[in-house]
């Protein structure tokens, strides 16, 4: 496999000698250009302008490539090919592919029924779906470089006279109020684009931010010390996944921070197999909690708890609430799927299951005894009717 920043020189009269990237005939670059993940071509492209000349230049040979590289089994997301290959197509691919994963993975499974909430990537009847996931995915984008942007124009002096310095290495609460006052910036620009938003987008982004609350689990079977507790509100995430739906959770502040990246990391580009990839996001998030001061962490909590509420109104959400709910999209689709299968058809192919999906949180002692309970009068149950039986 190439390196991104060195190979060796195969017609150098010295065997070993290397050369520097830049350095290489275009086409040794092209081809390990076209070899190279969607993340690691958009890295260079920012990084070598020889390597950004070469993109534009030879974009309809390298696009179709890299993406192949990227999704190989993704065969549906790749199926409609644009008329004219550019690298906007190929970023695009992250949003469409994070709607691929959310659609697919989002399921719950009854023993006794085998119902499944979830649209297979590899099934066209999703498209429609997965479009506006998509859609709702580029919006928080959108909501991320806000913040991104905010923090990055704001140097440290700009929010405090060049005489308060020194107190300000001195006095925590100059630096949290330094701090809120940021916070304060970015939810008025988000909340000046969400007020601008097309009515569509609003919905598509409230549809989207519905099913990734189904990422965040408290499972039962998530027990001991190996799980990390959900700490950043009330009740341990007992009720965690309405709380972020709603923006109450400190949580939904956090993925606005952090925006598509947390998730195209865990569930796509890190090594699926490895402890840290499953548990990317709890990680991050656990660690970002504990540097945060509560004073902080509440202002920013209320702040989610805004844009949220921002939302539901642009998106029409008290007038129109079929709009924003993904569950008859995923009934209509079981008809379908029962159809197909009364009339022979095989199922679609099924591409991630690999996907690690859920965020795990240690289940809240609450439930764990609710469930014990539960056990044990069936147990009893049971055991009455075999003696009754007898």
């Amino acid at each position: 496999m190439f390196s991104l920043t060195r190979c060796r020189r195969a017609s150098a009269p010295r065997v070993g000698e290397r050369m520097r990237f830049a350095e290489l005939p275009d086409d040794i670059l092209i081809l390990i250009l076209s070899a190279c993940h969607v993340d690691d071509l958009l890295t260079l492209r920012q990084t070598s302008r020889r390597a950004r000349s070469l993109i534009s230049e030879y974009t309809n040979t390298i696009a179709p490539s890299v993406a192949r590289t990227t999704f190989p089994q993704n065969h549906n997301l790749l199926a409609h090919r644009p008329l004219r290959y550019t690298v906007q197509w190929l970023e695009d691919l992250i949003p469409r592919q994070l709607a691929a994963i959310l659609v697919d993975r989002h399921r719950i499974a009854h023993d006794f029924t085998q119902q499944r909430y979830g649209i297979p990537a590899e099934d066209t009847y999703g498209d429609e779906l997965r479009a506006r996931i998509a859609n709702g995915w580029r919006v928080l984008r959108r909501l991320a470089d806000i913040a991104k942007t905010v923090h990055s124009s704001s140097a440290p002096d700009t929010w405090w006279p060049a005489s308060e310095f020194s107190l300000r290495l001195m006095c925590p609460s100059r630096k949290l109020e330094q701090s809120r006052q940021k916070e304060d910036a970015i939810l008025k620009r988000r909340l000046a684009y969400i007020e601008s938003i097309p009515l569509q987008d609003a919905k598509d982004y409230k549809l989207m931010f519905m099913l990734l609350s189904s990422s965040f689990r408290t499972s039962i079977s998530n027990i001991g010390e190996d799980h990390k507790p959900w700490v950043f509100d009330w009740g341990s995430g007992i009720d965690g996944q309405r709380l972020f739906r709603k923006g109450n959770s400190w949580l939904s502040w956090f993925v606005l921070a952090e925006g598509p990246d947390l998730f195209w990391k865990q569930w796509w580009t890190l090594p699926h197999n490895s402890p840290s990839a499953r548990h990317y996001i709890r990680d991050r998030a656990v660690d970002v909690w504990a540097r945060t001061p509560r004073r902080l962490a509440d202002h920013q909590r209320d702040h989610a708890r805004k844009i949220q509420e921002a939302v539901n109104n642009s998106a029409d959400v008290c007038t129109d609430f079929v709009s924003v709910n993904p569950i008859p999209y995923f009934t209509q689709y079981a008809e379908c799927r029962l159809a197909r299968w009364k009339g022979g058809m095989l199922p679609a192919k099924e591409t991630m299951s690999h996907v690690p999906f859920h965020v795990e949180f240690r289940c809240p002692e609450e439930l764990v005894q609710q469930h014990k309970l539960f056990l044990q009068g069936k147990q009893a149950a049971n055991t009455k009717h075999v003696e009754a039986r007898g």
